[in-house]
């Protein structure tokens, strides 16, 4: 069996364990605060359910409550045929709701509202536990000291920037001014105390300037003067499949750069240099951040650097190295087409085997599609990663193997081109590409002193009235955000369920990262449920208040009416949500295969063995 479809399997299972657990759990905390209220208040409870729809599994209570689960695993309910009429949604009541008692407008308030507030006190409880733990962050995050400003921005999420064929941008926060060491005060008017609160006020941000640009209000403080920076962040593509954008400055906060073991031969061994170093200083420039330390050695090309090295946290050293410069992925091809004004480049690379060939025989050489950047909507699906290049149709027909073989074929100029294409499931045809040119890429060069970089964590300890409050503000501003022509968050970019397992799949290597997740969904909860909208916690109250000021001002039929219309739409707006989370999957399985495509077939393996 396949090693790593087990460890897919075991992760996802584990993914998915971890949904039932906390995500299962804090759904069942909200029900079970309206179970509790509706019990105390002295309320006709039909049903308590995790989940929608038919029922899975369950039992009846000696207090004659069907407690179950729902095969629909977007939400759950406790079944109160005086609160309202759910029918539809949850199931037949057993008593005609029109034999019960009326219940008072306070117990309708309380029974509502008490969901959001099991959700809020479950919350705190997580909270407070992380205050004694501390919560583990990538180093530098815990304040607002700038430790990097790139140049050049990658606003693609293409994975080809090694190639030379990443979209490149200059460095909004360059290009205003901001340099390493500054510390940012605000950003829009909005003060920070961490640089993940930066990057949220960037990415939640909502002004533009005239021209509709984005752009972000930073004050800070750089040689003990305050001041204030203007910038335009960038929008950096996260997923190729949905498009989905988010602003970036690309700032990086201050982090220590620290050495792995040296490679044998390699100019870090030749130095001295050990695992464990501390690089504070090249050439006499200090050094902030490990992305600082690697482009600096890039600029400085195969001449001779002067590190300056701190060794077991005490002892600092000056050592002298020489980085080995060159590529670190092999040649590919790109053919360029289309118009001058959307000009696309197909990538193309040799593979020895298809990647997705179990036949470990099938050593034929051929041509592989990687990607196309920028994406075209037009071939999305015939030129979609993984794609194998046959021939290609100029004065001849050509079958093509290799990248010599495009080279052959490719002219001075351009010119129209027909290429013909198949894939493993079958599917064949061939497309007409219009001004074609046939190139050889030109990859990022690197300087290279063989070892590799250690990312920190730091430990921070936040108090949990305000790491809660700090969640729920933010959520009002997302959905505030998604009703602004402004800002560039969209309805399509809420979480589902789908991305909510992927991330607690993700951060299940730390339980402490786990909790804090569930503070966050049991927050969102709250807040979403309490939204003034029938069906939610928030319409019910809204209702109940309505008829308790005006009258026969919603007749039973109305509240039904209106129950089952927008659940029509609340179950359409999560239709669309999971949709668009499916095609962000499939965007990120894209990622993953193009990685592993670059890492078998194009990522040059490392030798520092001396040429003799």
């Amino acid at each position: 069996m396949d090693v790593q479809f087990v460890k897919d399997l075991i992760g996802s299972a584990w993914g998915i364990a971890l949904v039932i657990i906390f995500f299962g759990g804090s759904i069942f905390v909200h029900e079970l605060g309206h179970f509790l209220a509706a019990r105390r208040r002295g309320l006709k409870i039909e049903r308590f359910s995790i989940g929608f729809g038919p029922r899975i599994f369950g039992w009846t209570g000696k207090d004659g409550v069907d407690y179950r689960v729902a095969l629909i695993p977007l939400g759950g309910y406790v079944a109160l045929p005086q609160l309202a009429d759910m029918e539809g949604i949850e199931g037949t009541n057993s008593e005609e709701t029109e034999a019960l008692p009326k219940i008072s407008y306070p117990d309708k308030m309380i029974v509502a509202v008490m969901g959001a507030v099991f959700n809020v006190i479950f919350a705190f409880v997580l909270a407070t536990i992380l205050w004694f733990t501390g919560l583990p962050v990538p180093e530098g995050s815990g304040n607002t000291v700038i430790g990097y400003v790139p140049e050049q921005v990658v606003t693609s999420s293409d994975h080809l920037a090694e190639l030379g064929l990443g979209q490149t941008v200059t460095g909004p926060a360059f290009k205003a001014g901001l340099r390493a060491g500054d510390k940012v005060i605000s950003v829009d008017d909005k003060p920070v105390a961490s640089f993940t609160d930066i990057s949220k006020a960037v990415t939640l941000g909502n002004r533009k300037d005239a021209q509709g640009n984005p752009t972000s209000t930073f004050i800070i403080e750089r040689d003990g003067k305050t001041m204030e920076v203007v910038l335009q962040p960038v929008r950096v593509e996260m997923n190729a499949r949905t498009g989905d954008r988010v602003r970036s400055t690309a700032i990086q906060p201050r982090m220590s750069v620290i050495l792995d073991t040296p490679m044998k031969g390699s100019p870090a061994e030749q130095a001295g240099l050990r695992a464990g170093d501390q690089i504070l200083a090249v050439d006499q420039k200090p050094i902030n951040n490990p992305t600082e330390f690697r482009e600096l050695l890039r600029k400085g090309g195969a001449g001779q650097h002067e590190l300056r090295i701190r060794r077991n946290q005490r002892e600092e050293l000056t050592v002298k190295i020489t980085p080995k410069i060159n590529a670190i992925v092999n040649p590919v091809s790109v053919i360029a087409y289309g118009d001058n004004d959307h000009r696309h480049s197909l990538i193309v690379v040799p593979v020895t085997r298809n990647l997705l060939d179990k036949n470990p025989e099938a050593k034929r050489d051929q041509l592989m599609v990687l990607g196309v950047s920028p994406e075209d909507p037009a071939f999305t699906e015939s030129l979609r990663i993984g794609t194998i290049i046959d021939k290609i149709d100029g004065r001849e027909l050509v079958a093509v193997h290799s990248l010599d073989d495009l080279d052959h074929i490719a002219t001075s100029g351009t010119r129209d081109l027909t290429l013909y294409w198949r894939r493993q499931n079958g599917d064949a045809g061939n497309l007409p590409l219009k001004n074609a040119e046939i190139r050889r890429g030109q990859p990022v060069e690197h300087a290279q002193i063989g070892t590799q970089l250690l990312l920190q964590t730091e430990t921070v300890y936040q108090n949990p009235w305000k790491t809660c409050m700090g969640i729920i503000g933010d959520t009002f501003t997302t959905l505030g955000r998604l009703f602004d022509r402004g800002s560039d968050i969209q309805v399509k970019q809420l979480a589902s369920v789908i991305s909510i397992t992927k991330a607690y799949y993700n951060l299940s290597d730390d339980v402490r990262r786990v909790l804090w997740f569930t503070v966050l969904i049991n927050l969102n909860l709250a807040v979403l449920n309490l939204l003034p909208i029938p069906v939610l916690d928030g319409g019910h109250m809204l209702i109940a208040t309505i008829q308790r000021l005006w009258k026969n001002a919603l007749s039973s039929q109305a509240v039904i009416i209106l129950q089952y219309t927008f659940m029509v739409l609340l179950l359409s707006l999560m239709g669309y949500i999971i949709l668009h989370d499916v095609r962000r999957c499939s965007g990120d399985s894209e990622l993953q295969l193009r990685q592993q495509i670059l890492e078998r077939h194009v990522y040059k393996p490392v030798d520092f063995t001396p040429s003799r």
